[in-house]
């Protein structure tokens, strides 16, 4: 994939994400209860890794500059 298309699924990752852990915190699933507390945790862990791969996407890391200088 091409750097902007990298940084376009990156935002939209993180967007996404943010929408979610907003729904959770502020929508409707305060009344959840038993088993279905237990989606909305699962819910906002996976809000969280959503906009941490979309973090990844948009800056991703570089390792040439450190094969380099183990290389020498």
């Amino acid at each position: 994939m091409t750097p902007g298309l990298h940084r376009i699924a990156g935002i939209t990752s993180v967007l996404v994400g943010i929408a979610v852990a907003a729904w959770l915190v502020f929508g409707s699933p305060h009344d959840w209860e038993g088993g279905m507390r237990w989606l909305r945790h699962g819910l906002a862990l996976a809000s969280l890794a959503v906009i941490s791969c979309g973090a990844r996407l948009m800056f991703p890391d570089k390792q040439e500059s450190t094969s380099d200088m183990v290389s020498r």
